[in-house]
């Protein structure tokens, strides 16, 4: 892809003003391109092209000016954003793809025709599911034990702490790389399977790592402030790096020695996407908006 020219914004409102039928659907990375590109086929659906972000050149000006963050998150909402204000007419098919990340916390609400989000936070919360860990679990790690449920439940309670962290460095602009070693403050009780997990420890550490030790007492109550939102559905607030990193975290134990050495967070969310289903998908909103639009 870096050898490939990217278009330009102003190519793009050419290239939709002279064929507004087009159904070009633009996603924030890889993964995202090629999910969607199944599930529509899936679908039967043809006459579709998805791209992802990185092929077209979104100036670092045009993110500023729009207040979003430097991310390719941020440029799917930007080229949405821009193409509709440059357009005549809305094209009927073009359609960004954008996790809603932390705006519903936040109350972050965007008016654009061309712009769908995820119905959670991020896309790996369609594999925060049930039915797909216990396929992967059963089958693809072939362990009676644990149960899917039970690890859902266990992961879920640390995942929202560590949304709720990443929510705060968030809403202070500290902009503070975040620290990949959670695990280090968590331990397993092994009689009864449960994640103990060192918050404060956590939090000291990932405001020494960035020096801004100065910041706890402003980071905690900010932190609380936003937990005291209480988003009911918990895939709202879980970050889908942190689901699959704890997640190999947590399983770890009950692995063989054959399997062990090769799992790894990428791994693992590549094979929970191999267990999902396209009509699973399609009972969500996010697919059901993208069906409707493209519906020829």
């Amino acid at each position: 892809m870096e050898n490939e020219r990217r278009r330009t914004l102003d190519e793009l409102v050419e290239r939709y003003e002279l064929e507004p039928d087009l159904c070009d659907i633009y996603v924030e990375g890889k993964t995202d391109k090629l999910l969607i590109e199944w599930f529509l086929d899936q679908k039967e659906h043809q006459g579709f092209v998805v791209y992802e972000i990185d092929t077209v050149e979104i100036p670092a000006r045009l993110l500023f000016e729009q207040g979003l963050k430097d991310n390719n998150r941020s440029r799917v909402i930007a080229l949405a954003l821009y193409i509709q204000d440059k357009l005549s007419k809305t094209p009927l098919y073009l359609t960004c793809i954008a996790d809603k990340d932390f705006d519903l916390l936040f109350g972050k609400e965007y008016q654009c025709d061309l712009l769908l989000f995820t119905d959670y936070s991020c896309l790996e919360m369609y594999l925060f599911n049930e039915v797909v860990l216990d396929k992967y679990l059963r089958l693809g790690l072939r362990l009676s034990q644990p149960r899917a449920r039970e690890v859902l439940n266990q992961v879920s309670r640390v995942l929202e702490d560590l949304f709720l962290i990443r929510a705060t460095n968030e809403a202070l602009e500290l902009n503070m790389r975040w620290l990949e070693k959670f695990g280090d403050c968590c331990n397993l009780n092994k009689k009864n399977n449960q994640i103990q997990f060192d918050f404060t420890t956590f939090i000291n550490k990932y405001l020494n790592s960035n020096r801004n030790h100065s910041q706890e007492s402003i980071f905690r109550i900010k932190l609380e402030e936003l937990r005291a939102k209480e988003l009911i559905e918990i895939r709202y607030k879980i970050h889908g790096h942190d689901f699959t990193e704890l997640l190999c975290w947590y399983i770890r134990p009950y692995l063989g020695k054959e399997i062990k050495n090769f799992c790894n967070s990428e791994i693992l969310a590549r094979s929970l996407l191999a267990c999902i289903n396209a009509e699973t998908l399609s009972q969500e909103g996010l697919f059901q908006r993208l069906l409707a639009r493209i519906y020829r």
